[in-house]
Protein backbone atom coordinates (compact mmCIF):
# COMPACT_ATOMS: atom_id res chain seq x y z
CA UNK A 1 0.00 0.00 0.00
CA UNK A 2 1.35 3.55 -0.73
CA UNK A 3 -0.85 6.43 0.73
CA UNK A 4 0.61 10.17 1.60
CA UNK A 5 -0.82 11.38 4.75
CA UNK A 6 -0.89 14.91 6.41
CA UNK A 7 -0.14 15.40 10.00
CA UNK A 8 -1.03 18.64 12.04
CA UNK A 9 0.66 19.39 15.41
CA UNK A 10 0.29 22.00 17.28
CA UNK A 11 3.40 23.64 18.78
CA UNK A 12 3.19 25.43 22.00
CA UNK A 13 6.11 27.89 23.39
CA UNK A 14 8.33 29.85 20.59
CA UNK A 15 10.78 27.78 19.39
CA UNK A 16 13.85 28.70 18.26
CA UNK A 17 16.58 26.93 15.96
CA UNK A 18 20.21 27.68 17.00
CA UNK A 19 21.21 27.08 13.40
CA UNK A 20 23.95 28.95 11.67
CA UNK A 21 21.00 31.73 10.24
CA UNK A 22 20.89 32.53 13.47
CA UNK A 23 24.48 33.02 14.88
CA UNK A 24 26.03 35.79 15.39
CA UNK A 25 29.92 36.06 15.42
CA UNK A 26 32.22 38.26 17.18
CA UNK A 27 35.88 38.78 16.75
CA UNK A 28 37.89 39.79 19.90
CA UNK A 29 41.18 41.30 18.82
CA UNK A 30 42.98 40.66 22.48
CA UNK A 31 45.22 37.64 22.93
CA UNK A 32 43.93 34.70 25.27
CA UNK A 33 44.71 30.82 25.68
CA UNK A 34 41.50 29.27 24.43
CA UNK A 35 40.47 28.52 27.77
CA UNK A 36 40.64 32.15 28.62
CA UNK A 37 39.00 32.75 25.52
CA UNK A 38 36.31 30.17 25.86
CA UNK A 39 35.37 31.91 29.54
CA UNK A 40 35.57 35.36 28.17
CA UNK A 41 32.90 34.26 25.35
CA UNK A 42 30.71 32.67 27.95
CA UNK A 43 30.83 35.49 30.34
CA UNK A 44 30.05 38.00 26.93
CA UNK A 45 28.20 36.33 24.40
CA UNK A 46 27.26 32.67 24.44
CA UNK A 47 30.25 30.83 23.47
CA UNK A 48 33.79 30.29 21.56
CA UNK A 49 31.98 30.52 17.33
CA UNK A 50 30.75 26.95 16.63
CA UNK A 51 30.70 26.31 12.59
CA UNK A 52 28.14 24.55 10.53
CA UNK A 53 28.61 25.40 7.20
CA UNK A 54 31.30 26.87 4.28
CA UNK A 55 29.35 30.53 4.60
CA UNK A 56 29.76 30.19 8.09
CA UNK A 57 33.29 29.84 7.52
CA UNK A 58 33.43 32.45 5.06
CA UNK A 59 31.40 34.76 8.07
CA UNK A 60 34.01 33.81 10.61
CA UNK A 61 36.74 35.21 7.98
CA UNK A 62 36.07 37.98 6.79
CA UNK A 63 34.97 39.49 10.19
CA UNK A 64 38.75 39.27 11.23
CA UNK A 65 40.99 43.00 11.20
CA UNK A 66 42.19 43.08 7.72
CA UNK A 67 45.89 43.63 9.47
CA UNK A 68 45.43 40.16 10.98
CA UNK A 69 47.25 37.35 9.73
CA UNK A 70 47.68 34.51 11.90
CA UNK A 71 45.07 32.37 13.60
CA UNK A 72 42.03 32.63 15.77
CA UNK A 73 40.53 30.49 17.92
CA UNK A 74 37.37 28.60 17.86
CA UNK A 75 35.11 26.97 19.73
CA UNK A 76 36.42 23.12 18.55
CA UNK A 77 38.50 21.14 21.02
CA UNK A 78 39.56 17.58 21.36
CA UNK A 79 37.12 15.22 22.71
CA UNK A 80 37.25 11.97 24.59
CA UNK A 81 34.44 9.86 22.28
CA UNK A 82 35.27 8.82 18.90
CA UNK A 83 32.11 9.31 16.46
CA UNK A 84 31.42 8.18 13.00
CA UNK A 85 29.73 11.07 11.19
CA UNK A 86 28.82 12.71 7.61
CA UNK A 87 31.14 15.33 6.16
CA UNK A 88 28.48 17.52 5.95
CA UNK A 89 28.04 17.34 9.93
CA UNK A 90 24.46 15.30 9.91
CA UNK A 91 24.43 12.51 12.65
CA UNK A 92 22.31 10.30 10.49
CA UNK A 93 24.23 6.33 11.26
CA UNK A 94 21.70 5.24 13.55
CA UNK A 95 19.01 5.44 11.01
CA UNK A 96 20.79 3.76 8.45
CA UNK A 97 24.07 2.75 7.85
CA UNK A 98 25.63 -0.22 5.26
CA UNK A 99 28.84 -1.12 6.99
CA UNK A 100 29.89 -4.17 5.51
CA UNK A 101 30.99 -7.72 8.28
CA UNK A 102 33.57 -6.11 10.38
CA UNK A 103 33.41 -2.53 9.64
CA UNK A 104 34.15 0.31 10.72
CA UNK A 105 37.93 -0.35 11.68
CA UNK A 106 38.99 1.49 14.80
CA UNK A 107 42.23 2.73 13.36
CA UNK A 108 40.99 3.41 9.98
CA UNK A 109 39.57 6.65 9.92
CA UNK A 110 37.45 7.35 6.78
CA UNK A 111 34.47 5.65 4.93
CA UNK A 112 34.66 4.35 1.00
CA UNK A 113 31.93 2.59 -1.13
CA UNK A 114 32.75 -0.72 -3.01
CA UNK A 115 31.00 -3.68 -4.07
CA UNK A 116 27.60 -2.30 -2.37
CA UNK A 117 28.79 -1.48 0.83
CA UNK A 118 30.87 0.44 3.29
CA UNK A 119 34.41 0.35 4.41
CA UNK A 120 36.98 2.15 6.27
CA UNK A 121 40.52 2.88 5.26
CA UNK A 122 42.76 5.64 6.38
CA UNK A 123 42.51 9.13 5.16
CA UNK A 124 45.48 9.43 3.78
CA UNK A 125 45.41 6.80 0.87
CA UNK A 126 44.27 8.28 -2.83
CA UNK A 127 40.86 7.20 -3.99
CA UNK A 128 38.45 8.37 -6.39
CA UNK A 129 35.26 9.76 -4.97
CA UNK A 130 31.52 10.64 -5.35
CA UNK A 131 30.44 14.17 -4.84
CA UNK A 132 27.03 15.36 -4.62
CA UNK A 133 24.82 18.69 -5.30
CA UNK A 134 21.22 18.98 -4.57
CA UNK A 135 19.44 15.59 -5.54
CA UNK A 136 22.27 14.47 -8.18
CA UNK A 137 25.73 12.63 -7.68
CA UNK A 138 28.96 12.92 -9.31
CA UNK A 139 31.36 10.32 -9.73
CA UNK A 140 34.95 12.42 -9.92
CA UNK A 141 37.76 9.94 -11.25
CA UNK A 142 40.56 11.69 -9.65
CA UNK A 143 43.14 10.18 -7.42
CA UNK A 144 42.98 12.52 -4.08
CA UNK A 145 42.85 11.47 -0.16
CA UNK A 146 39.92 12.18 1.69
CA UNK A 147 40.24 15.33 3.05
CA UNK A 148 41.17 16.76 -0.51
CA UNK A 149 38.42 15.10 -2.20
CA UNK A 150 36.24 16.89 0.56
CA UNK A 151 37.61 20.46 -0.65
CA UNK A 152 37.01 19.29 -3.94
CA UNK A 153 33.14 18.59 -3.50
CA UNK A 154 32.87 21.78 -1.56
CA UNK A 155 34.60 23.63 -4.14
CA UNK A 156 32.79 22.30 -7.05
CA UNK A 157 29.58 20.50 -6.02
CA UNK A 158 27.86 20.97 -2.30
CA UNK A 159 30.04 18.21 -0.50
CA UNK A 160 31.28 14.51 -0.47
CA UNK A 161 27.71 12.55 0.01
CA UNK A 162 26.25 11.91 2.69
CA UNK A 163 23.51 8.16 2.43
CA UNK A 164 20.09 8.67 4.35
CA UNK A 165 18.45 5.52 2.86
CA UNK A 166 18.80 2.44 0.62
CA UNK A 167 17.17 4.11 -2.02
CA UNK A 168 20.18 6.86 -1.66
CA UNK A 169 22.91 4.49 -1.67
CA UNK A 170 21.55 2.27 -4.59
CA UNK A 171 21.31 5.64 -6.91
CA UNK A 172 25.16 5.97 -5.95
CA UNK A 173 25.50 1.95 -6.85
CA UNK A 174 24.22 2.62 -9.96
CA UNK A 175 27.20 5.01 -10.69
CA UNK A 176 29.90 3.45 -9.64
CA UNK A 177 31.61 0.11 -11.65
CA UNK A 178 30.99 -2.87 -8.59
CA UNK A 179 35.08 -3.29 -8.69
CA UNK A 180 35.48 0.87 -7.72
CA UNK A 181 36.25 2.08 -4.57
CA UNK A 182 35.56 5.72 -3.88
CA UNK A 183 35.55 8.06 -1.28
CA UNK A 184 31.97 9.09 0.92
CA UNK A 185 31.06 11.52 3.49
CA UNK A 186 32.23 9.09 6.34
CA UNK A 187 34.66 10.05 8.63
CA UNK A 188 35.79 9.16 12.38
CA UNK A 189 35.52 12.30 15.01
CA UNK A 190 36.63 12.89 18.19
CA UNK A 191 36.73 16.61 18.28
CA UNK A 192 33.62 18.60 20.15
CA UNK A 193 32.22 22.38 19.91
CA UNK A 194 32.47 24.33 23.41
CA UNK A 195 29.22 25.15 23.11
CA UNK A 196 28.26 21.04 22.80
CA UNK A 197 26.64 21.47 19.29
CA UNK A 198 26.17 18.32 17.64
CA UNK A 199 26.53 18.92 14.37
CA UNK A 200 29.99 17.38 12.72
CA UNK A 201 31.05 20.01 9.87
CA UNK A 202 34.71 20.57 10.12
CA UNK A 203 37.27 22.63 7.62
CA UNK A 204 40.50 21.17 8.19
CA UNK A 205 44.08 22.44 6.44
CA UNK A 206 45.75 20.05 4.49
CA UNK A 207 47.66 17.37 7.20
CA UNK A 208 44.93 18.45 9.42
CA UNK A 209 44.40 17.11 12.28
CA UNK A 210 47.53 16.04 13.01
CA UNK A 211 48.31 13.54 14.67
CA UNK A 212 51.37 13.90 15.92
CA UNK A 213 52.36 14.01 19.61
CA UNK A 214 51.99 17.66 21.18
CA UNK A 215 50.03 19.13 18.13
CA UNK A 216 47.56 20.52 21.04
CA UNK A 217 43.99 19.58 21.55
CA UNK A 218 42.07 23.06 20.51
CA UNK A 219 41.86 24.39 16.93
CA UNK A 220 42.47 27.48 15.35
CA UNK A 221 41.24 29.15 12.29
CA UNK A 222 44.20 30.00 9.65
CA UNK A 223 43.04 33.21 8.26
CA UNK A 224 45.40 33.01 5.53
CA UNK A 225 44.24 29.33 3.92
CA UNK A 226 40.70 30.41 3.20
CA UNK A 227 40.00 30.03 6.60
CA UNK A 228 41.17 25.97 7.38
CA UNK A 229 41.25 24.55 10.23
CA UNK A 230 44.51 23.21 12.36
CA UNK A 231 45.15 21.99 15.83
CA UNK A 232 47.39 24.02 18.37
CA UNK A 233 48.52 23.98 21.91
CA UNK A 234 45.46 25.18 24.25
CA UNK A 235 47.88 27.53 25.94
CA UNK A 236 48.67 29.78 22.84
CA UNK A 237 47.60 33.01 23.51
CA UNK A 238 46.00 34.78 19.76
CA UNK A 239 42.62 36.23 19.31
CA UNK A 240 39.15 34.68 19.13
CA UNK A 241 35.82 34.36 17.28
CA UNK A 242 33.00 34.53 19.83
CA UNK A 243 29.06 33.76 19.16
CA UNK A 244 25.62 34.27 20.49
CA UNK A 245 22.30 33.43 19.67
CA UNK A 246 20.03 36.58 18.75
CA UNK A 247 17.48 36.33 21.81
CA UNK A 248 14.46 37.24 21.45
CA UNK A 249 13.91 41.15 21.70
CA UNK A 250 12.43 42.21 25.70
CA UNK A 251 8.73 43.32 24.26
CA UNK A 252 8.68 46.17 27.15
CA UNK A 253 5.31 47.62 27.77
CA UNK A 254 4.69 50.70 29.48
CA UNK A 255 1.79 50.47 32.52
CA UNK A 256 0.48 53.93 32.63
CA UNK A 257 -1.56 52.91 35.98
CA UNK A 258 0.19 53.66 39.38
CA UNK A 259 0.53 50.73 41.65
CA UNK A 260 2.98 49.55 44.49
CA UNK A 261 5.93 47.48 43.25
CA UNK A 262 3.90 44.24 44.53
CA UNK A 263 0.54 44.94 42.95
CA UNK A 264 2.53 45.38 39.37
CA UNK A 265 4.53 42.60 39.70
CA UNK A 266 1.18 40.06 40.37
CA UNK A 267 -0.18 42.49 37.08
CA UNK A 268 2.48 41.42 34.91
CA UNK A 269 2.78 37.64 35.65
CA UNK A 270 -0.76 37.33 35.41
CA UNK A 271 -0.88 39.42 31.90
CA UNK A 272 2.87 39.16 30.60
CA UNK A 273 5.91 37.52 31.75
CA UNK A 274 7.01 39.69 34.51
CA UNK A 275 8.42 42.95 36.01
CA UNK A 276 10.93 44.28 33.38
CA UNK A 277 14.11 42.87 33.23
CA UNK A 278 16.90 44.67 31.62
CA UNK A 279 20.01 43.03 30.87
CA UNK A 280 22.67 45.94 28.98
CA UNK A 281 22.74 49.06 28.09
CA UNK A 282 20.72 48.79 25.00
CA UNK A 283 17.76 47.42 27.56
CA UNK A 284 17.90 50.35 30.02
CA UNK A 285 17.73 52.73 26.91
CA UNK A 286 14.53 50.63 25.92
CA UNK A 287 13.07 51.06 29.04
CA UNK A 288 13.26 54.64 28.81
CA UNK A 289 12.14 54.73 25.26
CA UNK A 290 9.21 52.84 26.42
CA UNK A 291 7.68 55.34 29.02
CA UNK A 292 5.19 57.61 27.24
CA UNK A 293 6.33 61.04 26.61
CA UNK A 294 4.32 63.00 28.80
CA UNK A 295 5.55 60.96 32.05
CA UNK A 296 8.09 62.27 33.92
CA UNK A 297 7.97 60.53 37.20
CA UNK A 298 9.86 57.15 38.11
CA UNK A 299 8.74 53.22 36.92
CA UNK A 300 9.09 50.32 38.75
CA UNK A 301 10.99 47.72 37.01
CA UNK A 302 11.84 44.25 38.25
CA UNK A 303 14.78 45.06 40.19
CA UNK A 304 14.20 44.48 44.49
CA UNK A 305 16.51 43.68 47.04
CA UNK A 306 17.41 40.07 47.97
CA UNK A 307 18.97 38.52 50.79
CA UNK A 308 22.03 37.12 49.50
CA UNK A 309 25.21 39.62 49.00
CA UNK A 310 27.61 38.57 46.20
CA UNK A 311 30.78 39.52 44.21
CA UNK A 312 30.11 40.18 41.00
CA UNK A 313 31.18 41.69 37.94
CA UNK A 314 30.07 44.81 35.98
CA UNK A 315 29.97 42.68 32.62
CA UNK A 316 26.67 41.11 34.50
CA UNK A 317 28.72 37.40 35.89
CA UNK A 318 29.50 35.92 38.81
CA UNK A 319 33.54 35.91 39.53
CA UNK A 320 35.26 32.75 39.90
CA UNK A 321 39.49 33.51 39.59
CA UNK A 322 40.57 36.16 42.36
CA UNK A 323 43.86 37.40 44.34
CA UNK A 324 41.99 39.01 47.34
CA UNK A 325 44.50 40.29 50.09
CA UNK A 326 44.90 39.07 53.81
CA UNK A 327 41.46 39.12 55.25
CA UNK A 328 40.19 40.99 52.40
CA UNK A 329 37.10 41.46 51.71
CA UNK A 330 36.74 43.38 55.31
CA UNK A 331 33.56 45.61 54.86
CA UNK A 332 35.32 48.62 53.96
CA UNK A 333 32.82 49.20 51.08
CA UNK A 334 31.13 47.55 48.08
CA UNK A 335 33.26 48.04 45.26
CA UNK A 336 36.91 46.67 44.58
CA UNK A 337 40.40 48.13 43.53
CA UNK A 338 43.47 46.50 42.69
CA UNK A 339 46.81 47.36 44.04
CA UNK A 340 49.59 46.05 42.99
CA UNK A 341 48.07 43.10 41.67
CA UNK A 342 45.92 42.11 45.38
CA UNK A 343 42.03 43.06 45.41
CA UNK A 344 40.46 45.30 48.29
CA UNK A 345 37.14 46.31 48.94
CA UNK A 346 36.31 50.08 49.30
CA UNK A 347 34.04 52.25 49.58
CA UNK A 348 32.46 53.15 45.97
CA UNK A 349 32.58 57.23 46.68
CA UNK A 350 36.52 56.86 46.54
CA UNK A 351 38.23 58.81 43.38
CA UNK A 352 40.66 56.33 41.55
CA UNK A 353 41.83 55.46 38.76
CA UNK A 354 40.53 52.73 36.61
CA UNK A 355 40.86 50.01 34.24
CA UNK A 356 38.38 49.57 31.22
CA UNK A 357 38.33 46.05 28.88
CA UNK A 358 37.53 46.94 25.33
CA UNK A 359 37.26 44.26 22.64
CA UNK A 360 39.33 45.85 20.17
CA UNK A 361 42.25 46.78 22.04
CA UNK A 362 41.83 45.32 25.26
CA UNK A 363 42.44 46.82 28.53
CA UNK A 364 43.22 50.66 28.66
CA UNK A 365 44.24 52.45 32.50
CA UNK A 366 42.31 55.67 32.82
CA UNK A 367 44.35 57.74 34.96
CA UNK A 368 41.62 60.44 35.84
CA UNK A 369 40.71 59.65 39.35
CA UNK A 370 36.42 58.99 39.31
CA UNK A 371 33.82 57.14 42.18
CA UNK A 372 33.24 53.64 40.86
CA UNK A 373 29.82 54.30 39.04
CA UNK A 374 31.33 57.13 37.26
CA UNK A 375 34.40 55.44 35.99
CA UNK A 376 31.25 52.18 35.36
CA UNK A 377 29.45 55.27 33.27
CA UNK A 378 33.05 55.99 31.48
CA UNK A 379 33.85 52.37 30.32
CA UNK A 380 30.53 51.97 29.41
CA UNK A 381 30.12 55.35 26.86
CA UNK A 382 33.48 55.01 25.63
CA UNK A 383 35.18 51.01 25.50
CA UNK A 384 32.75 48.09 26.58
CA UNK A 385 33.09 47.62 30.42
CA UNK A 386 34.81 48.25 33.95
CA UNK A 387 37.45 45.08 33.25
CA UNK A 388 36.59 41.48 34.29
CA UNK A 389 39.41 39.55 35.53
CA UNK A 390 39.13 35.79 35.17
CA UNK A 391 43.37 34.63 35.11
CA UNK A 392 46.62 35.40 36.69
CA UNK A 393 47.63 36.08 33.40
CA UNK A 394 44.90 38.88 32.94
CA UNK A 395 45.59 40.67 36.15
CA UNK A 396 49.56 40.40 35.71
CA UNK A 397 48.34 42.71 32.96
CA UNK A 398 47.73 45.52 36.01
CA UNK A 399 50.17 44.35 38.52
CA UNK A 400 52.77 47.05 38.67
CA UNK A 401 49.93 49.59 39.23
CA UNK A 402 49.07 51.44 42.19
CA UNK A 403 45.54 51.66 42.84
CA UNK A 404 42.71 51.30 40.08
CA UNK A 405 39.04 50.31 40.07
CA UNK A 406 38.20 47.12 38.56
CA UNK A 407 34.34 46.01 37.39
CA UNK A 408 33.75 43.73 41.00
CA UNK A 409 31.54 45.06 43.05
CA UNK A 410 28.99 43.63 46.11
CA UNK A 411 25.25 43.30 45.34
CA UNK A 412 22.36 41.74 47.33
CA UNK A 413 19.64 43.04 44.52
CA UNK A 414 17.73 40.06 42.27
CA UNK A 415 15.21 40.09 39.62
CA UNK A 416 11.84 39.62 39.85
CA UNK A 417 12.00 36.61 37.38
CA UNK A 418 14.84 35.23 38.74
CA UNK A 419 17.03 36.01 35.62
CA UNK A 420 21.00 35.42 37.24
CA UNK A 421 22.62 38.12 35.67
CA UNK A 422 23.98 41.14 37.34
CA UNK A 423 23.86 44.13 35.23
CA UNK A 424 22.87 47.33 37.55
CA UNK A 425 22.45 50.95 36.28
CA UNK A 426 22.45 53.25 39.34
CA UNK A 427 22.24 56.65 39.62
CA UNK A 428 25.02 58.65 41.44
CA UNK A 429 24.80 57.98 45.11
CA UNK A 430 22.36 54.79 44.69
CA UNK A 431 21.89 52.24 45.63
CA UNK A 432 21.69 54.25 48.76
CA UNK A 433 23.48 53.07 52.14
CA UNK A 434 20.74 55.10 54.37
CA UNK A 435 18.01 53.16 56.34
CA UNK A 436 14.73 52.99 55.10
CA UNK A 437 15.66 54.03 51.67
CA UNK A 438 13.88 51.33 50.14
CA UNK A 439 14.17 47.45 49.34
CA UNK A 440 12.47 47.72 45.42
CA UNK A 441 13.67 49.83 41.87
CA UNK A 442 12.91 52.35 39.83
CA UNK A 443 14.28 53.59 36.73
CA UNK A 444 14.39 57.81 36.64
CA UNK A 445 12.76 58.95 32.82
CA UNK A 446 14.95 62.41 33.43
CA UNK A 447 18.22 61.23 34.26
CA UNK A 448 18.97 58.87 31.62
CA UNK A 449 17.06 55.85 32.47
CA UNK A 450 19.50 55.44 35.19
CA UNK A 451 18.17 53.63 39.04
CA UNK A 452 17.47 54.34 42.21
CA UNK A 453 15.85 52.72 44.70
CA UNK A 454 12.71 53.29 46.67
CA UNK A 455 9.90 52.19 49.08
CA UNK A 456 7.77 49.19 47.69
CA UNK A 457 4.76 50.78 48.60
CA UNK A 458 4.73 53.76 46.75
CA UNK A 459 2.60 53.52 43.71
CA UNK A 460 4.17 54.00 40.51
CA UNK A 461 3.29 53.14 36.56
CA UNK A 462 5.54 50.45 35.63
CA UNK A 463 7.10 48.25 33.16
CA UNK A 464 6.01 44.56 32.14
CA UNK A 465 8.13 42.38 29.41
CA UNK A 466 6.62 39.70 27.38
CA UNK A 467 3.70 39.61 24.43
CA UNK A 468 0.54 39.59 25.57
CA UNK A 469 -0.21 36.21 25.53
CA UNK A 470 2.10 34.50 27.20
CA UNK A 471 1.54 31.29 25.49
CA UNK A 472 2.73 31.39 21.42
CA UNK A 473 1.30 28.79 19.22
CA UNK A 474 3.11 27.59 15.99
CA UNK A 475 0.88 25.31 13.43
CA UNK A 476 3.24 23.20 11.93
CA UNK A 477 2.34 20.86 8.83
CA UNK A 478 3.97 17.73 8.12
CA UNK A 479 3.74 15.33 5.66
CA UNK A 480 4.08 11.63 5.77
CA UNK A 481 4.02 8.84 3.70
CA UNK A 482 2.97 5.24 4.67
CA UNK A 483 4.18 1.92 2.84
CA UNK A 484 2.13 -0.71 4.62
CA UNK A 485 -1.28 -0.53 7.03
CA UNK A 486 -1.38 2.75 8.54
CA UNK A 487 -2.85 3.00 12.06
CA UNK A 488 -1.54 6.17 12.80
CA UNK A 489 -4.86 7.33 14.50
CA UNK A 490 -4.10 4.47 17.32
CA UNK A 491 -3.97 7.08 20.22
CA UNK A 492 -1.00 4.96 21.35
CA UNK A 493 1.16 5.31 18.02
CA UNK A 494 0.68 9.23 18.38
CA UNK A 495 1.81 9.04 22.04
CA UNK A 496 5.03 7.38 20.81
CA UNK A 497 5.18 9.70 17.94
CA UNK A 498 5.27 12.66 19.70
CA UNK A 499 7.92 11.71 22.07
CA UNK A 500 10.19 10.56 19.10
CA UNK A 501 9.79 14.35 17.18
CA UNK A 502 10.09 15.95 21.14
CA UNK A 503 13.44 14.27 21.37
CA UNK A 504 14.46 14.70 17.65
CA UNK A 505 12.91 18.92 18.13
CA UNK A 506 15.75 18.65 21.32
CA UNK A 507 18.49 17.21 19.36
CA UNK A 508 18.56 20.01 16.86
CA UNK A 509 18.68 23.00 19.54
CA UNK A 510 15.45 23.53 20.08
CA UNK A 511 13.67 24.68 23.41
CA UNK A 512 12.88 21.94 25.35
CA UNK A 513 10.67 23.44 27.59
CA UNK A 514 8.04 23.59 24.89
CA UNK A 515 4.85 21.81 24.63
CA UNK A 516 3.70 19.77 21.46
CA UNK A 517 0.45 18.21 20.94
CA UNK A 518 -1.62 16.99 18.12
CA UNK A 519 -4.35 19.43 16.75
CA UNK A 520 -7.63 17.54 16.31
CA UNK A 521 -11.30 19.10 15.99
CA UNK A 522 -13.89 17.94 17.35
CA UNK A 523 -15.30 14.70 15.66
CA UNK A 524 -12.09 14.37 13.25
CA UNK A 525 -9.16 12.40 13.08
CA UNK A 526 -5.35 13.61 13.66
CA UNK A 527 -4.10 12.65 10.07
CA UNK A 528 -6.14 13.18 6.64
CA UNK A 529 -5.46 11.88 2.95
CA UNK A 530 -3.78 13.84 0.67
CA UNK A 531 -4.67 11.16 -2.10
CA UNK A 532 -4.75 7.79 -3.30
CA UNK A 533 -6.30 6.87 0.38
CA UNK A 534 -9.59 6.93 2.57
CA UNK A 535 -9.98 6.46 5.96
CA UNK A 536 -11.97 3.01 7.26
CA UNK A 537 -13.40 2.89 10.56
CA UNK A 538 -10.97 0.52 11.62
CA UNK A 539 -8.43 3.55 11.37
CA UNK A 540 -6.63 1.66 8.43
CA UNK A 541 -5.64 2.81 5.16
CA UNK A 542 -7.16 2.17 1.65
CA UNK A 543 -6.64 2.94 -1.75
CA UNK A 544 -9.85 4.34 -3.81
Amino acid sequence: MDGSLFVLLLLSGLFWSSSALSRQYHYINVRMSWPEAQSYCREKYTDLATVDTMADVNRLVNIVDAGYSGSVWIGLKRGTENRWAWSNGENTLTQYSAWTKGEPSSNKTCGYFAFGVWYSYPCSSVLHFVCYSEYEYIRVQIWKNWTDAQSYCRQYHTDLPTIHNSEEQNKIKSIIPSSSWVWIGLFLDSWEWSDKWSLFFRNWAAGQPSDRPGSGDCVGMLTTDSGKWARYSCDLQQPFICHRYPEFPQLYQFMNESMTWQDAQSYCRARFTDLATADTMSDASLLVNTVDAGYSGSVWIGLHSGTEYRWVWSMGTRYQYSVWGPGEPNGDGECVRSFNGIWYDESCSTVLPFVCFNDSSGFIITETAMTWRDAQSYCRQHHTVLVSISSAEQQNLISDQESLWIGLFRDSWEWSDKWSRFFRNWAADQPSQSSGSGDCVGISTTDSGKWAQYSCDLKRPFICYGADTLIKKQLVRLKLSCNEECTLNDPSLQTAILKEISEKLKSMGLESDSKINWRKMEGEEVFHQESKCTASSNNTFNKK
